[in-house]
């Protein structure tokens, strides 16, 4: 008969979540490079018609990019949620558990280790910071209803504030059913999509050529 297996710390396969951080991190940034190579290449300018449009979005430039910068914090953070297996504590929401924030979120030494190891602070901080990204897009999209632009950047700033909701959802969801893997799947699947819509959008409001700006600055403009 054959013999059971010893137990060891093999037995149940498991990866540092330092090392899926950087992994995912790296994954992230090299696509990012290449998805913007590839639409600098596609679309060498971007949307104009107006000085006015290009004015709008350099406004919506300034509050993109802290955007952008947030959901891919988040996306780090994630990393180290799925590294601790964090996912399958507090299958609650909004509450973790019987309460808003765990007592033990401060309970490793030294300080920093909780940030990235204790699964409460883990998935705390995932909390939050999702949340605060949700709240930031929001922001960004009631902002951008007020200002001049080109019908492109509007429709991008819609679908990442769509995305960024089902994101949320996607999260929630996969937390309030223990993590099975399809929902695990949808929501990674999920923030590289938020990813990339975020560099669509930081992409169509970048900065035109100064050749563009010259020629748009000597259009005649419209009389009213």
């Amino acid at each position: 008969m054959p013999t059971n297996e010893p137990a060891s710390e093999y037995v149940q396969p498991r990866v540092s979540p330092y090392r899926l951080a950087a992994h995912l991190t790296s994954a992230f940034v090299i696509y990012c490079g290449i998805l913007w190579t590839a639409l600098s290449v596609v679309v060498p300018e971007p949307p104009n018609g107006s000085l006015s449009w290009v004015q709008g979005a350099a406004k919506v430039r300034k509050l993109a990019h802290p955007v952008g910068v947030l959901v891919g914090i988040t996306a780090f953070s994630g990393a180290f949620v799925a590294g601790n297996d964090a996912g399958h504590a507090y299958n609650s929401f909004p509450k973790m558990g019987d309460s808003w924030i765990p007592d033990d979120i401060f309970s490793m030494e030294p300080l920093t280790r909780n940030f990235f190891e204790n699964t409460s602070t883990v998935q705390l901080n995932h909390r939050i910071l999702a949340t605060t990204t949700l709240m930031s897009v929001g922001g960004l999209w009631l902002a951008a209803r007020k200002i001049d632009m080109h019908p492109a950047i509007k429709s991008l700033v819609g679908s990442v504030l769509g995305m960024t909701a089902l994101q949320v959802t996607l999260g929630i969801s996969t937390l309030l059913t223990y993590v099975p893997v399809s929902l695990a799947s949808a929501h990674q699947a999920g923030a590289l999509t938020l990813l990339t819509l975020v560099i669509l959008l930081a992409h169509t409001v970048r900065k035109p050529s100064p050749a563009l700006l010259k020629s748009l600055a000597s259009m005649p403009k419209s009389k009213a």
